[in-house]
C-alpha cells in the first residue's frame, strides 16, 4: 500500500497499498538472484540440522533404521543442549547419508516482491518547515515498514548509493541538494534501509576473514553474515555511526512497526568436522552403491551405513561445547572494536521440528532502533525466505522448490511459522507451525485478517507414465484458510484445484475478499468471498489475455495492475496496466487497459515484481512506474528507460503525464569514470537504459531515483525539471 504522507496538522493519513525482495543499493544485482546464490553457497557449506526435543525414537529412528515421517509441524522447545547435540547428531548422519547415496535438487523459486508506507510524523523541530504531503514506502500492510534502499520524510530523502548512506535535501524542492554522506562498508554493499525520527538501520552481507595465521582451518576463521548499521542522522549533514550489529546469517527480509525492527535470517550450524569427508572416508568402510541401483537398495545402503556413519559423528562431536556451532552475535563500536560476541540464542532458545529435517537455523531477532536495548532472537531449526508480516504476528514460509530434502517424498508443499510480535524489548515469540499444499509465489500470497491467515499457492504436478510414454498435469492453485491451534497452522477452509496447468502469478487479499491471478495462455482473475473462514466462496473468474504481476487497491471497488499483455496463444508482449471493477465480485470486469509496447517482450518494468517502484497516489490520482521500452524496427523502434507519470481514472482510464530519464546523468557518471574520450562517455546509444528504480511524490513534485542519481520535476509536467544530482561516485561497472 502506497501511504500518503499527511502533515499531523492535517491529521489525515491516505492509504492505499503494495517481493527476494529488490533490499539492493540502487546499482546493485537483483535481491532474489542475491539471496539464492547465498543461500546455495552456504547451504552446501554448513550442516542445516533439525530433529526433536525428545528422545522418543519412533520420531527419529533408531540407528540402523531410517527416520519416521510424522505429520505434526508444531515445534518443540529443545530442552538442554545435550538434546540440541543428540538432535544435530542424528540430522548430520542423515545429511552425510544424503550426500553420500542420494542426488540433491535444486530448483528455481518464483519469488517476487513487495511494498508498503512510513507513517512517521515530522521531527517536532522542523515540523513548520515540512511538505503536508508527501508519498512513503508501498507497503503490504499499513503500520508495517519494510526495508528498501529509499526512505523519506518529505524534508530528505535517504537512500543507498555504492557503499553510501546518501541524504538530499528535499524540502524545499527548489533547493534539493545532497548535504550528508557516510559510507558504510568497506566490501560489499548496503541494500536496505530503515527511517524512524533521527535513527537509521542499513542493512548489508559482511565476508570477514578472521584468520589467525595459524595454517589451520577452523569455523572461527571467518564471520560471514548480516551487519546492521545505525546511525545517528539528527544532523542531516554529518551522519554519525553509532554501532553495528552482526549476526552470523543471511538476511532474508526485515520489518520495522513502531521502531522495533524484526530482521530475518537463515544460517547454519558450525560442526567440527566436514560431512563429505566422512561421506567419503574410505577407512570407514561404508557400503558402495551400485549405478542401477533403486529407490529400495538405496534405503538398504543407508540403513547398513547408519550406525558406522552416527558412531563416527558421535566421536568427533563428544567433548565439544555445542553453543559453539551456534550462529554468533556480535556488537560493534563506531570503531569497529568488538565489545561483545555471544551464541546468538542459547539452547533452550532453540525450536526443534518433531521429524528429521534438513534445514538449517532460520533466526527472527529484534532490536529496538530508538534504544540501545537488547538484540534478542528466537531460532528455530528451520528455513524460510519468503517473509509476511501484520501489526500482531510474523510468518515465514520455506516452500519445496527451495530445496528438496532428498528423504521422503517431494511433494509440492510450503511449511509456514508463526511468530508473535510482542516488541518493546522482547524477542519474537513462536507461536505455530503448518503445511499447505504447493509453493507460494511471494509476501502477498500471505494475508492474516481477523486471526485467520490465508494463503494462496500453486501445486501442478507432472506424472509421467512410463508404460504409455505421456505425461499428465495434475493439481492446480489453492487458496487455503489457517488458524492457530495449539501450536499448529491448521487448515479452517478451502478453495482447491483451480486453473489446472497454470500458476499464481499474483494474489492480494483485502478485508474479507482475496483476488488471485493464474496464467499460461490467459489470465483468469478469480474473486473470493473470505468472510467465513470455514468456508471461503469462490465467487468470479475473468478470463482476459496476458497477466497482473502486481495488484494494487484502488478503493474498495478497484484493483490498479501492471504486468504483461499475451496474445490469445499466451504469447507475451509489453507492459500493460489495467484497472479492474470488482464491485460485483460474482462478475469481475476489466474497465480499462494501456499497453505500453507491442512487440514481443518489448518492455518491462521493476514494479511488476517489487511494489516498492509502484507509487500511487490515491488522491492526486497519479501513478508513477519505472519502465524500459525497446521495441523492434516493425513497431516504431522505441527505446525508453525511465520514469512514467499517468493519471489514472477508472471511467477515463490511463492518461500520460509525462515521462523522465536519466540519460544525461548517465552520460555525467560514465563521462567522469571512463574518460571523456572514451566510448562510454561519446555513445547515447550505451546510456539510455540507464534504469530509473523508485519515485516520490512531495507536494507537486516528482523525485525520480536512478542507479546513478536524482532527478526533481514538476509532477503535473515533467518535462520541467528542478534540479538533478549524480549521487554515486563509486564506480560500480569496472
Amino acid at each position: 500500500m502506497n501511504t500518503i504522507q499527511k502533515s499531523e496538522s492535517q491529521n489525515t493519513t491516505l492509504a492505499s497499498r503494495f517481493a527476494l525482495a529488490s533490499r539492493f543499493a540502487l546499482a546493485s544485482a537483483s535481491p532474489v538472484i542475491w539471496r539464492r546464490a547465498i543461500f546455495t553457497a552456504f547451504a552446501g557449506a554448513t550442516l542445516l540440522a533439525g530433529c526433536a526435543g525428545d528422545s522418543d525414537t519412533s520420531k527419529t529412528g533408531d540407528p540402523g533404521t531410517r527416520p519416521a515421517v510424522t505429520t505434526q509441524y508444531t515445534l518443540l522447545p529443545a530442552q538442554d543442549c545435550a538434546t540440541v547435540e543428540k538432535r544435530l547428531v542424528e540430522v548430520a548422519t542423515e545429511q552425510i547419508l544424503q550426500n553420500k547415496y542420494e542426488t540433491q535438487y535444486w530448483l528455481e523459486d518464483a519469488a517476487a516482491g513487495g511494498n508498503n508506507a512510513n507513517n512517521s510524523a515530522p521531527s517536532q523541530d522542523r515540523a513548520s518547515d515540512s511538505p503536508d504531503d508527501y508519498t512513503t514506502t508501498n507497503n503490504q500492510e499499513e503500520g508495517v515498514d519494510e526495508a528498501d534502499f529509499v526512505k523519506t520524510d518529505g524534508n530528505y530523502i535517504y537512500t543507498l548509493y555504492g557503499r553510501d548512506l546518501v541524504i538530499t535535501k528535499s524540502w524545499p524542492a527548489e533547493e534539493t541538494e545532497e548535504v550528508g554522506r557516510i559510507t558504510l562498508a568497506d566490501e560489499g554493499y548496503p541494500s536496505a534501509l530503515f527511517l524512524k525520527g533521527d535513527k537509521v538501520a542499513a542493512f548489508m552481507g559482511i565476508w570477514e576473514d578472521t584468520d589467525d595465521g595459524d595454517g589451520i582451518w577452523e569455523p572461527t576463521d571467518y564471520f560471514n553474515g548480516t551487519r546492521v548499521a545505525i546511525l545517528d542522522v539528527s544532523d542531516r549533514t554529518a551522519p554519525r555511526l553509532e554501532r553495528h550489529l552482526d549476526i552470523e546469517a543471511w538476511m532474508a527480509d526485515a520489518r520495522m512497526i513502531d521502531g522495533d525492527v524484526y530482521m530475518v535470517s537463515n544460517g547454519g550450524f558450525e560442526m567440527p568436522f566436514n560431512i563429505w569427508d566422512i561421506a567419503w572416508d574410505d577407512s570407514l568402510n561404508l557400503p558402495q552403491e551400485e549405478y542401477d541401483a533403486n529407490e529400495a537398495r538405496i534405503n538398504e545402503l543407508k540403513d547398513q551405513a547408519r550406525p558406522i556413519v552416527k558412531a563416527e559423528v558421535e566421536r568427533l562431536v563428544q567433548g565439544q561445547n555445542v553453543l559453539d556451532f551456534f550462529p554468533t552475535k556480535r556488537i560493534l563500536n563506531s570503531s569497529g572494536d568488538v565489545l561483545a560476541s555471544t551464541p546468538l540464542y542459547q539452547c533452550d532458545e532453540l525450536y526443534l521440528p518433531q521429524q528429521l529435517a534438513q534445514l538449517g537455523a532460520l533466526n527472527i531477532t529484534h532490536f529496538d532502533l530508538d534504544d540501545k536495548t537488547p538484540i534478542t532472537t528466537t531460532g528455530i531449526v528451520a528455513n524460510g525466505w519468503q517473509v509476511y508480516a501484520s501489526e500482531d504476528n510474523l510468518y515465514v514460509s520455506m516452500s519445496s522448490n527451495w530445496w528438496w530434502w532428498g528423504w521422503g517424498n517431494n511433494r509440492n508443499e510450503t511449511i509456514i511459522h508463526q511468530f508473535n510480535l510482542e516488541g518493546a524489548g522482547d524477542k519474537p515469540r513462536y507461536a505455530a507451525s503448518g503445511k499447505v499444499d504447493g509453493w507460494l509465489l511471494n509476501q502477498f500470497s500471505m494475508s492474516e485478517y481477523n486471526g485467520h491467515l490465508r494463503v494462496a499457492t500453486t501445486d501442478n504436478q507432472w506424472v509421467w507414465d512410463e508404460t504409455t510414454g505421456e505425461g499428465t498435469q495434475t493439481g492446480g492453485n489453492h487458496l487455503t484458510i489457517l488458524k492457530n491451534d495449539q501450536g499448529e497452522l491448521v487448515e479452517t477452509g478451502s478453495v482447491r484445484d483451480l486453473a489446472p496447468g497454470e500458476q499464481v502469478f499474483s494474489a492480494r487479499f483485502m478485508g474479507d475478499k482475496g483476488y488471485i491471478v493464474t496464467f499460461e495462455r490467459t489470465d483468469p482473475l478469480f474473486t473470493f468471498d473470505l468472510s467465513d473462514p470455514t468456508n471461503p466462496q469462490l465467487k468470479g473468474e475473468l478470463k482476459i489475455n496476458g497477466f497482473s504481476s502486481y495488484m494494487h487497491p484502488m478503493g474498495d471497488d478497484h484493483l490498479l495492475t501492471i504486468g504483461q499483455d499475451a496474445t490469445a496463444d499466451g504469447q507475451v508482449q509489453g507492459v500493460h496496466l489495467q484497472i479492474f471493477d470488482v464491485s460485483d465480485m460474482d462478475n469481475p470486469t476489466r474497465v480499462q487497459q494501456h499497453v505500453l509496447s507491442t512487440g514481443s517482450w518489448s518492455s518491462w518494468s521493476e514494479a511488476m515484481w517489487d511494489h516498492h517502484a509502484f507509487t500511487y497516489h490515491p488522491t492526486k490520482q497519479l501513478l508513477a512506474v519505472p519502465v524500459n521500452i525497446h521495441e523492434w524496427e516493425d513497431n516504431n523502434n522505441e527505446s525508453f528507460s525511465g520514469l512514467i507519470v499517468y493519471r489514472v481514472d477508472e471511467n477515463t482510464g490511463f492518461q500520460e503525464v509525462g515521462r523522465v530519464n536519466h540519460a544525461d546523468l548517465a552520460t555525467r557518471y560514465y563521462c567522469k569514470n571512463y574518460g571523456a574520450t572514451s566510448w562510454e562517455c561519446m555513445d547515447s546509444d550505451y546510456q539510455w537504459w540507464t534504469s530509473v528504480r523508485r519515485s516520490i511524490f512531495i507536494e507537486d513534485y516528482l523525485f525520480s531515483l536512478s542507479t546513478v542519481g536524482m532527478k526533481v520535476n514538476d509532477l503535473l509536467d515533467p518535462r520541467t525539471e528542478h534540479k538533478r544530482l549524480m549521487l554515486l561516485e563509486e564506480d560500480l561497472y569496472r
